[in-house]
């Protein structure tokens, strides 16, 4: 396990690291061009270094030595930043001493992010302060980011308010948070609407997650994409997701490389929650390793995560890769969380429908108080991890849960002398459940598996305490058709091709036994071997199935 930081407008559990994100420093993480010229100098190797293998960090301290001796007053800010980005502080700081000294309001504001990612408050301070009274919106905004960060909303409104009069549109939405924040939240929302009506990406994310609250969906979805448009990984993967429950996947495509870009130039550039969403969306990819990077410079950079990645071994029926939230793993504790991944297989994601393919899921998880729906989604696209204990259910619409089914025959009987038929059906590849034991525990189990609230309302009994008597109600009844075999139960039809031979053995047994096991995986093969092991699977629970009268009659 790799320890780490519904429709995810804001990812639950983020909140610190989403209010670090409002009130993130201007200047640290703006996009940067190189300069134009007609001389090669260092500095220009290190920006396309940066762009080419995000790997600054690599280059010797002979380059570093030789930029800040060679590069004139233009690109000071420029190899200041990329410095800053492969951790070269000292390099940084001294690159833009000159700028400093003769007041330019760029450098005294890049060199007071330095500060502030070093925790030098007092001297971050001073660096916007002297910008600020220079007439610089930014710094004046990075005044009242520094208020906001020792919860100083007082003076984060005044030098807020004042960055707006001085242009600075990004103030808008920081202002409208830490309205909210005095419990004013009228004020807070007035301002998200001017601030995305203005082409505020910040102001938008707020009033779009504010109209989501609302059930004004369609406004919502219009100020999300003023988010994603903008410079905020998590709101153009969000969107993404919207796209893609919208069946627009290739613009949808467009949006999560779009996110990707913009969280990699983010955290490339130092910022933690640009690591974070270069990490997910890596995930979200199945590029697992290239995930651990990005998330290993998130926590390098003081983000704490809340979510888990687990891993299962190689040889482990179920998931390979599953992303759950801290809350999750501290309720239902690891061992469940792995025997959870035995249960569960990659189908279609359950918001948008589209397939989940190799990417690593995310989990999220409704309490039902004695039970708990688990389910998997898009991480990032379409659902963060989250152990959802409110009220409110999240329900994906227009989406079906995947099954898989074969019919077989199966020996009984101490010499194996008895052969009746058997539908096999694993009836979800991509939810199951957690259920509450007595002593206040979870216990994971598939979704029809033991002790879940399905087996109970079908009648199904674990396989190891024996096979089934055929005297059962007719909650469940089989049906034969032309080359298949069908079961209906609990308004749910579950059927398989079958052979002549097999639906002849249907009518003279005058029914099926149903197996219902987690074990038949979607890309196995139905083999006489591969269904044997799904009758010795843990979770196999079994039933005797009637033929529906008429057609038994027909068949006798």
């Amino acid at each position: 396990m790799e320890q780490a930081g519904g429709p995810a407008l804001r990812p639950e559990g983020l909140d610190d690291a989403w209010n670090w994100a409002t009130d993130v420093v201007l200047g640290v993480t703006g996009p940067l061009v190189p300069g134009k010229g007609e001389t090669y100098k260092p500095f220009d190797y290190l920006v396309s270094d940066i762009a080419r293998r995000s790997g600054p960090d690599e280059l010797p301290d002979l380059v570093w030595d030789e930029a800040l001796r060679v590069v004139d007053n233009s690109r000071r800010s420029l190899v200041a930043m990329v410095a800053r980005s492969a951790g070269q502080l000292d390099v940084a700081k001294n690159a833009l001493v000159p700028l400093v000294q003769a007041d330019d309001q760029e450098a005294l504001n890049i060199l007071g992010a330095l500060e502030v990612s070093e925790k030098n408050w007092e001297d971050a301070r001073r660096y916007f302060a002297r910008a600020s009274k220079l007439g610089d919106s930014t710094g004046t905004h990075n005044l009242g980011v520094l208020c906001a960060l020792k919860d100083d909303l007082h003076g984060a409104r005044e030098w807020y308010t004042l960055a707006i009069e001085r242009g600075e549109l990004q103030s808008v939405g920081a202002l409208g948070v830490v309205y909210e924040r005095l419990g004013n939240r009228d004020k807070a929302v007035e301002l998200w609407k001017r601030g995305t009506e203005a082409g505020d990406p910040g102001s938008a994310f707020h009033y779009a997650e504010w109209l989501r609250a609302k059930w004004q969906s369609d406004e919502s979805i219009e100020a999300l994409k003023v988010a994603a448009d903008g410079e905020i990984p998590f709101a153009t993967l969000s969107y993404a997701g919207v796209l893609l429950r919208k069946k627009d996947h290739e613009t949808a495509n467009t949006y999560v490389a779009k996110a990707y870009s913009e969280a990699v130039k983010q955290g490339t550039l130092g910022d933690p929650l640009g690591s974070l969403m270069a990490g997910v969306t890596a995930y979200s990819f199945g590029n697992v390793d290239l995930g651990r990077k990005w998330w290993e410079r998130a926590r390098n950079n003081g983000c704490e995560i809340d979510w888990a990645l687990f891993e299962a071994p190689v040889d482990f029926p179920g998931l390979r890769h599953l992303a759950v939230s801290w809350e999750t793993l501290d309720k239902v504790g690891e061992e469940q969380v792995r025997l959870l991944m035995q249960t569960l297989w990659a189908g279609d994601c359950l918001d948008c429908g589209y397939p989940l393919g190799g990417g690593v899921p995310a989990l999220y998880v409704d309490d039902m108080h004695t039970h708990a729906d688990a389910k998997i989604f898009h991480f990032g696209l379409c659902r963060f991890p989250h152990w959802n204990d409110s009220a409110l259910i999240s329900i994906a619409k227009d989406v079906g849960i995947s099954w898989k089914s074969a019919s077989a025959p199966v020996a009984i009987g101490k010499d194996a002398s008895h052969v009746i038929p058997a539908l096999f059906v694993n009836p979800s590849l991509e939810e199951a459940q957690f259920v509450m034991n007595d002593d206040q525990t979870w216990q994971a189990t598939s979704q029809y598996g033991p002790h879940s609230v399905l087996s109970s309302a079908l009648d199904l009994r674990p396989l190891w305490s024996g096979f089934p008597s055929k005297n059962v109600d007719s909650s469940a009844l089989a049906f034969v058709g032309e080359e298949e075999v069908a079961v209906a139960a609990l308004h749910q039809v579950w059927s398989a091709p079958a052979t002549r031979e097999f639906l002849t053995l249907v009518g003279q047994s005058g029914g099926v036994l149903l197996v219902l096991s987690s074990a038949l995986g979607p890309e196995d093969a139905y083999t006489m071997e591969a269904l044997a092991d799904v009758l010795q699977s843990w979770d196999a629970m079994v039933r005797w199935v009637p033929l529906r009268r008429e057609i038994a009659n027909n068949a006798t």
